[in-house]
């Protein structure tokens, strides 16, 4: 249980002054770093590339966060205990990421002066703050963690966390009352430790696994937690799993001269036991035997260049236990034996770089094999194709008529390429006396004679015996005899059997043949069995059905180095807005060398600000062959200013297929006045259908004075409807640089039947004064568009064209413009038809205010609707903006309803108009509210309005001669 202090009433803490630099700086509990904070690194093989498995909860765990909850409350002391690697240090994280995220945390170097953290009286205490000491003895020293400063943390709030190794408790307890002499700061610091220990109770963290921890182990879908599951043996799980990198890296740190601090007579000793184990010595190894082996490795290290030390040196320190936990060489049952760490075993046999067992380490594993051991090395010298070793370690076990080791035996040769005559005559008796495994491999072999069809009757035997790989080579066999019908029917027994290979081969025919239904269940049976692309496709089925398992079996494909896999998982977490996984994800897969997860890492992280890493990714994924990476290259670089870098991956990315490439390197070229490289790539771009590109175009045709040949581009454009409108929009953006290709794009689209160019012809001469040019072109696009049917009946308007102007409004209208509905009910309003436009306002005065407005005006000159009408100035009230709300003041004013042109001045006001601030406060003036009035004309100051300056200093004047 943790020891927790009152203290005083809560005061609030900010960091200051009294958190010196020395000790680091204080980070947010839920992001801080499990590996900074002293977690030891777990063995490779998870998949995701993660250095840690997922948390697996301990029997301790609630009560390590009911302490911490407590501490937290008033500053408090735990204290984690338990064997080195028992998982002290993940237990104690987790439980502070769990229970106090919200904290910070501060992780102080090892020996540091922790005395600055004393709050002084009058400083605040500490808020929501949490002291991580890792391996507490290191920070029990001089100026370090004594009774009289955890008693001062505690009283500020702050919440101390330790952990502390079992041997070391049980020192720091004890050698206090051993060590002699007078003072010295190991006394002090063991008398001083042993009283901060006294003051708490340590919440032990056992080695050894519960039942109930390891059936939680089991659940777990991690490959590392499975491994160590079933490894374990007599450590615990975090043992295994923690001490093992570390043991791992000491001994290939050892590898170097010894002058130099390595090992390298003791590191050749572990090389050599760890490849005897690998070629299928386990078990216990006599020490005789590494000393003969380990001659060969101790030489590719180095030799006598190394002064490697004596072997009895060497010995006793790979014998030595490290961390309380495990040696590189572990101490035999038998006298005089060793065996390596099985950690180290695995990992090498895991590694992918890790160089191949010597022919000495096979031949030597031989020599002191037993009948036990010899079949064992036999089948791993198969499996790893040493065929020379393999026929070695078979061949006496061949002589005694072993049906095993003949079949293997006569393999081992046949892949060395011996005579199949000389095989066969060994090989045939085992065939028939119908062993199925002999017969396929007499099929085999009668294939390589060039006798098919005996071949065939031997794999039909082994067929019908069960052999499933000979179904599958009876598949192979009438595939190349082009005899589909059979050749399926074996593929389907060999499936049907088990035969992976033949499950997803299967799967794949039938889902290249478009049979996708039947072809699923295969996909499934091959993802169940263990088949990586099984899995990935499976997985990828799913998700576009929408399956929930669909992200573990990608997940699951992933962690067997399937980059695509983790590439689709990153997109998945991107969809769903969980970037850190989709971050993860993508590593992982672009680490793999997938172009796309490259280009996709890229983006996310110059979105995040990171750039120059992304710059990195977009430069693998584009070196990788991935058109959008190049071109996004391209575009980093044209920023970067580097124009010919830009250029150069600008065509590799059109040459890849990206169209928009040739679009950006024409720009790039018309730019720096190269109009002929120009022109050919921005043909290039329109001649592989990129709309921007054929513009561009049609832009440096038409400037450059051939306008013919641009429009004959412009109309074979504009018969695609999206295009059509990308070419619209094109046109827009360009008026105000380049008027007249904007004017020469939309008078063609519009003679080409476009109204939306004609409306926006018929806008561009409204704006430039060009009224009936403007109308001109309205009237054509009217038809179609209603804001050209709105704005002919504007232009009429001013005209004094009323009626006509009243017809175009109406066809607006009918199209849904509401604008022009509302100008049609003000025209009959005008016309004294109330009635029609009470019916018109009322269907707008829900999504126009001013048309609320005007209904509530209408309708309130009749007594019995004023109530309606009060209504509706709500309405306006709560949903009008301020222009809206000003319009209205406006109006009271000019009919002298003064309390309501007050009510709707003070709203516009308050909304943000600023020539209703400047009338607010002259109406408040002259009621004589000089102090509201100040504050509105001060408003209407800040918002720009000039006229409010004089106003505003008559008013201050005033007040000040009357306050005098």
């Amino acid at each position: 249980m943790a020891a927790t202090y009152l203290a005083g009433g809560i005061h609030y803490y900010a960091v200051g002054a009294a958190d010196p630099m020395a000790l680091g700086n204080w980070q947010p509990v839920a992001v801080t770093d499990l590996l900074g904070l002293g977690v030891h690194r777990a063995r490779s093989g998870g998949g995701d590339g993660s250095a840690l498995p997922p948390y697996v909860l301990r029997d301790v765990d609630g009560q390590v966060r009911d302490e911490l909850r407590i501490a937290a409350e008033s500053g408090g002391f735990v204290l984690l205990t338990g064997d080195s690697t028992a998982g002290k240090s993940r237990t104690a994280v987790e439980a502070v990421r769990e229970v106090l995220p919200g904290h910070l945390l501060l992780a102080p170097p090892s020996e540091a002066d922790l005395r600055p953290l004393r709050r002084a009286p009058n400083e605040p205490a500490y808020d929501r703050h949490v002291l991580w000491l890792d391996d507490l003895e290191r920070y029990l020293g001089p100026g370090g963690l004594e009774p009289s400063l955890l008693t001062s943390l505690i009283k500020s709030h702050l919440v101390v966390l330790a952990t502390l190794r079992d041997e070391r408790y049980d020192a720091l307890r004890e050698t206090a009352d051993e060590l002699s002499g007078e003072g010295g700061s190991s006394r002090m610091t063991a008398d001083s430790g042993r009283r901060v220990l006294n003051m708490v109770e340590p919440i032990v963290v056992r080695r050894l696994w519960s039942d109930a921890e390891l059936a939680r182990v089991a659940q777990a879908d991690d490959r590392r937690l499975h491994e160590a599951h079933a490894r374990h043996g007599v450590h615990g799980i975090a043992e295994y799993l923690a001490a093992g990198p570390e043991l791992l890296a000491e001994w290939r740190r050892a590898a170097r001269a010894t002058a130099k601090g390595g090992h390298p007579r003791g590191a050749a000793l572990v090389a050599a036991a760890a490849d005897l184990a690998r070629v299928g010595l386990i078990g216990d190894l006599p020490v005789a035997l590494l000393q003969e082996a380990h001659h060969g490795y101790l030489k590719a290290l180095g030799g006598t260049a190394l002064r490697p030390e004596p072997y009895a040196d060497a010995l006793v320190w790979t014998s030595q236990v490290r961390f309380g936990v495990a040696s590189l060489l572990m101490e035999g049952e038998r006298e005089g034996t060793k065996r390596p760490f099985d950690y180290l075993v695995d990992s090498v046999a895991r590694d992918p770089h890790a160089p191949d067992v010597p022919d000495s380490v096979w031949r030597a594993a031989l020599k002191h094999a037993d009948d036990g051991t010899r079949p064992l090395i036999a089948r791993i010298a198969s499996f790893s194709e040493q065929w020379a070793i393999a026929e070695q370690a078979w061949r006496p076990l061949a002589e005694l008529g072993d049906e095993e080791a003949v079949i293997n035996y006569t393999s081992a040769r046949l892949f060395q390429g011996v005579d199949p005559v000389e095989v066969e005559p060994l090989l045939r008796p085992v065939a028939e006396a119908g062993i199925a495994v002999a017969q396929l491999n007499l099929a085999a072999l009668l294939k390589m004679k060039g006798t098919e069809e005996e071949a065939e009757r031997w794999w039909r035997k082994a067929a019908e015996d069960g052999l499933v790989l000979a179904s599958f080579n009876l598949y192979l066999h009438y595939r190349d005899e082009r005899d589909e019908e059979e050749a399926e029917t074996w593929l389907r027994r060999a499936a049907e059997g088990g035969y992976v290979t033949a499950i997803t081969t299967l799967a794949k025919l039938l889902y290249m043949r478009g049979d996708k239904t039947e072809a699923e269940p295969w996909w499934r049976a091959g993802a169940a069995a263990g088949d990586t692309e099984a899995m990935y496709v499976y997985g990828q089925l799913l998700r576009l059905s929408g399956a929930e398992q669909a992200e573990l079996w990608l997940r699951r494909a992933a962690e067997r180095g399937h980059d695509r896999a983790a590439e689709i998982l990153g997109l998945a977490a991107d969809e769903r807005g969980d970037l850190a996984e989709a971050e993860k994800w993508w590593r992982v897969a672009a680490e793999a060398g997938n172009a796309e997860a490259a280009n996709q890492l890229g983006v996310l992280l110059n979105t995040q600000g990171k750039r120059v890493e992304g710059r990195t990714w977009y430069v693998k994924g584009a070196e990788g062959g991935h058109d959008v990476a190049m071109f996004n290259l391209a575009v980093r670089m044209s920023e970067e200013d580097d124009l010919e870098g830009a250029k150069e991956w600008y065509r590799r990315s059109g040459a890849a297929g990206h169209i928009e490439s040739f679009n950006n390197l024409g720009i790039l070229l018309r730019l720096e006045g190269d109009l002929v490289g120009a022109e050919a790539a921005l043909r290039r771009a329109a001649e592989v259908g990129d709309a921007k590109g054929c513009l561009n175009l049609i832009d440096l045709l038409t400037c450059d004075g051939r306008p013919q040949e641009g429009r004959s581009l412009l109309l074979e454009l504009l018969r695609d409807p999206e295009d059509a409108e990308e070419a619209i929009s094109y046109a827009i953006a360009r008026l105000q640089n380049s008027p007249h290709v904007a004017r020469t794009i939309m008078q063609w689209a519009a003679e080409a039947g476009r109204p939306d160019a004609a409306h926006n012809i018929g806008t561009d001469y409204y704006v430039q004064g060009k009224l009936e040019e403007a109308e001109h072109w309205w009237r054509i696009s009217a038809p179609v568009i209603p804001a050209s049917a709105y704005n002919v009946g504007i232009l009429l308007s001013k005209r004094g064209e009323a009626e006509e102007a009243a017809s175009w409004w109406r066809k607006a209208a009918e199209a849904g413009h509401q604008e022009a509905d509302l100008r049609l009910a003000e025209w009959l309003i005008d016309s004294g038809e109330t009635e029609q436009a009470v019916e018109i306002l009322r269907r707008l005065a829900g999504d126009l205010p001013e048309a609320a407005f005007v209904l509530g005006l209408l309708l309130f000159e009749k007594p019995d609707r004023q109530a309606e009408a009060e209504y509706w100035w709500r309405q306006v009230e709560e949903h009008g903006d301020a222009d809206t709300a000003f319009g209205c003041a406006s109006y009271f004013a000019e009919h002298g309803d003064e309390e309501r042109m007050e009510l709707w001045c003070r709203i516009a006001a308050e909304a943000g108009h600023s020539r209703a601030a400047l009338n607010l406060g002259a109406l408040l003036a002259d009621r004589g509210l000089l102090a509201e009035a100040e504050s509105w004309m001060a408003e209407a100051v800040r918002r720009g309005v000039e006229d409010a300056a004089q106003p505003l200093a008559q008013i201050r004047e005033f007040l000040t001669s009357r306050n005098s």
